[in-house]
Order: structure tokens, then C-alpha cells, then sequence
């Protein structure tokens, strides 16, 4: 497998910052921007004109939908689409018009499910092989989240997919409170790093290289075990929000990564839509070094190969959170595409074998025969 820096060379790492109504990213925003960490990034804003940092502006585009901020940080506003802004971004970046920034930072409206806007950007002809996803980081009002989050869709969603969820505001609450609402996010979202955030103040590299091994180990952790871990978020989410589920599939030996790539590219072009996330990392016959796997609804991303393991646990593991999707369709799907390959054994933890018809209604639903 080509090395890392190889396969994700032409490729600039993205970060979707997403949150509720209210949750707090434009004053994040705020604290943001401004330092060192954030420079040579392209920050995407939905208002250039909210974020109140004309004073650090150092130069604008002649069209005004570009400012550079004094520690080189560029900051740019949403025209008509988005897609079409970071294209345009690109091409920018590319003739030399601006400065070559290194990642990009994108700020969503209040009600925008992130699995439509990743896809949307991730699958436009204009920006294939050109981003990276880096990371989805979700603000959370730590006041108000418990009862969005019981009342609005998008809330559930904007939490479900994160990798990293900030609880805003979390000076306003006591500590009983901040600990029934993080109760509520493991259900939703176990994986996700929670980080309480007080008066705004939060450093910048939070936000950033989360693909990186010390990022991936609270989700990795031995102690307790993914699935344990998993297992009991599941139950949590089932009983407060009964169509988002979550669990971990964990596979103790070497496995052939084609088969294993194809068969999560088939579950996301037949499920994508319930399919809110999947994150794991991968042990793989050939490679001495271990593969990171991600995807959001539709789309699987460029698998990235990491320079060593997080931990001294091996196993292959996949994290699923799911809308209304089973999680035996999940194994046996890939159970089907490992036993085609010549995997008919796995070790007694590992995902289940089955020996049933393989995805019968996935079969019957497409025309498309798997098996």
C-alpha cells in the first residue's frame, strides 16, 4: 500500500465544525481563528460579516468574500453554493490570487445534517481526490443540548456523526448537569471525545489532525473494550432514541483488505442513508501498518494508512452508528464479501460467520446479485 503522504498528497485535510442553533460556533469562531494554529487554513463562514473580527482583517478580496487575518488564517464567506465557494478556494490557492493555505475549515448552518454535506463536498466532479476529511467537530450547548437533542432530528444527527463534540456554555451549568447531558451524547455517540468548553476558550489544534494515532486511541482504548464500550452506548441510544444505534465489529486476525474495501463500499451505496458513520482502523494481510477507515452515508473515504499503531491491540475494528438499519445486515454483508475471498473461519470474538442466503433483500431491492 502506497505510503500515507503518497496516497493523501494532492489532498487538503478538511474539517466540518457543525452544532445546533445557538450551540455557540460563531463565538468559537471568535476564539478561534485568531491563533497561530489556524494559520495557512481557509476557514469557510456562513457570514463573513458575523464573526467580528474586522480588526485582525489585514486585506480582503476585491469581491469581499475573502479576508486574511493577521496570523495568515483566511477567511472566506459562503456565496451561493458551498461546494462552488471551495472550489473556487482551489482554483484561487492554485493561480497564486491567495496564500497557499494548507487545510480547510468549514463552518455549517444550524440545521444542516453533516452526512449530506460531506457527501456534497466530497462527491462534487470539481473537488474529487482534491479534500480529505479530516474530522467532524460538533458544538453542543451545554445549557439547551439535552433538550435539542430530544426534540430536533438534525441535533441527533449533528452529534451522531462527530468525532469530536464540544460542550459550549458549560459555565452556565453545574456539575450534575454536565454529566447528565455527556450521559446523553455516549448514548448517541460513545466514540466521540467530549470536551467541556467554558467562556469560549478552547485551543484551536482540538479541532484539528484527528486522523492522527494519539487522536484515534479514546475510541480505540482496550480497557473498556470497544465493544463493551460500544455495546452499552448501543442500549443507552436504543432506549432514548430508539432509530440511532451504534456498535462495534472487531475481528482478531489479519484480513484481505480489497474485500473488506469493497464490502463497505457496497453497504454505503445500498444504505448510505442510515448509515450515519463508520470509523475504524484495520489490520491487513501485507501491511505491517494499520489502515484507518471512514465513511459518512454514501461515500467511503480514501482509506489512510497510519505510521504505527494507536495501541498495543491489532484487531481490526469498525465503529457503525446507524438510523433504522440492523446490525446483522451490516455483519453479514461483510461476512459475505470475507467468505468470498477465502475467509471461512474467524476467531470465536469476531464478527459472526453466517451461513444464511447473503443479502437477500439487498439482492432483491437492486437486481444487483451479490452471491
Amino acid at each position: 500500500m502506497p505510503e500515507q503522504a503518497t496516497m493523501q498528497s494532492a489532498a487538503i485535510p478538511l474539517t466540518l465544525l457543525t452544532g445546533f442553533l445557538g450551540s455557540g460556533k460563531t463565538t468559537l469562531l471568535n476564539r478561534l481563528l485568531p491563533q497561530p494554529a489556524l494559520g495557512r487554513c481557509a476557514v469557510v463562514i456562513n457570514e463573513l460579516g458575523a464573526i467580528g473580527l474586522d480588526h485582525l482583517f489585514v486585506s480582503t478580496s476585491r469581491d469581499e468574500t475573502i479576508a486574511l487575518l493577521e496570523n495568515g488564517c483566511l477567511c472566506c464567506g459562503v456565496r451561493d453554493e458551498l461546494a462552488a465557494t471551495v472550489a473556487d478556494l482551489l482554483e484561487r490557492r492554485t493561480r497564486g490570487e491567495i496564500p497557499a493555505f494548507e487545510r480547510i475549515l468549514i463552518e455549517t448552518t444550524g440545521l444542516a445534517r453533516p452526512g449530506p454535506v460531506i457527501s456534497l463536498l466530497l462527491g462534487d466532479p470539481a473537488l474529487e481526490g482534491r479534500l480529505q476529511l479530516d474530522g467532524i467537530v460538533t458544538t453542543v450547548d451545554a445549557k439547551h443540548g439535552a433538550a435539542q437533542l430530544a426534540r430536533h432530528e438534525e441535533s441527533r444527527q449533528q452529534v451522531a456523526v462527530a468525532d469530536r463534540l464540544l460542550l459550549t456554555k458549560a459555565e452556565l451549568v453545574d456539575a450534575p448537569a454536565l454529566a447528565e447531558l455527556e450521559a446523553a451524547l455516549e448514548a448517541l455517540n460513545p466514540s466521540a471525545t467530549r470536551i467541556p468548553v467554558r467562556n469560549g476558550e478552547i485551543e484551536a489544534q482540538q479541532l484539528l489532525d484527528i486522523l492522527t494515532p494519539r487522536a484515534l486511541r479514546p475510541w480505540l482504548r482496550a480497557e473498556p473494550s470497544p465493544r463493551k464500550l460500544l455495546m452499552r452506548g448501543a442500549a443507552a441510544s436504543r432506549a432514548a432514541h430508539p432509530d440511532i444505534d451504534s456498535f462495534c465489529l472487531t475481528y482478531s486476525q489479519a484480513l484481505p483488505m480489497q474485500p473488506f474495501e469493497t464490502a463497505l463500499t457496497v453497504l454505503l451505496g445500498y444504505h448510505g442513508e442510515r448509515i450515519l458513520r463508520v470509523k475504524g482502523i484495520g489490520n491487513f494481510i501485507g501491511e505491517s501498518r494499520p489502515v484507518v477507515f471512514h465513511g459518512v452515508q454514501q461515500l467511503l473515504h480514501e482509506p489512510i494508512q497510519l505510521e504505527a499503531w494507536p495501541d498495543d491491540d491489532h484487531t481490526t475494528r469498525l465503529v457503525f452508528i446507524v438510523q433504522g438499519l440492523a446490525r446483522s445486515v451490516i455483519e453479514e454483508t461483510i461476512t459475505h464479501f470475507l467468505r468470498e475471498a477465502g475467509v471461512n473461519e474467524l476467531a470465536e470474538d469476531d464478527a459472526a460467520l453466517s451461513d444464511g442466503p447473503p443479502l437477500a433483500a439487498m439482492d432483491r431491492a437492486s437486481g444487483y446479485r451479490l452471491g
